[in-house]
């Protein structure tokens, strides 16, 4: 299985170095971040990412992952920041779909 694992880190290689620079800058590292060490950072986010998709679809027989299995991966201690940003962030997708109407 971890090999299948790496095999999808190479697909999505450089998908988001881009947003990760500037992140990296924005928390105090250089304006333009060393490539390896961006690769690093991109590694493990993406490694989080399918770990949380993967915990929230152990849950759920369906073959799509819901906002309710993603706020059950996301409900340990650990990760409240995460589930109170993301809580917030669907809470806005909501009131721009309510100022669009």
């Amino acid at each position: 299985s971890g090999n299948r694992g790496t095999r999808r880190q190479s697909n999505l290689r450089g998908v988001f170095s881009k947003d990760l620079k500037s992140l990296m800058y924005g928390f105090g590292d250089d304006r333009n971040p060393a490539n390896d060490t961006v690769n690093v950072m991109e590694e493990i986010l993406i490694e989080y990412i399918s770990d949380v998709c993967q915990s929230a679809g152990t849950s759920s027989r369906k073959s799509r992952l819901s906002i309710e299995d993603l706020r059950r991966s996301l409900s340990r201690p650990a990760d409240a920041k995460k589930l109170a940003r993301m809580e917030e962030l669907l809470f806005m997708q909501e009131d721009i779909k309510r100022a669009r109407a």
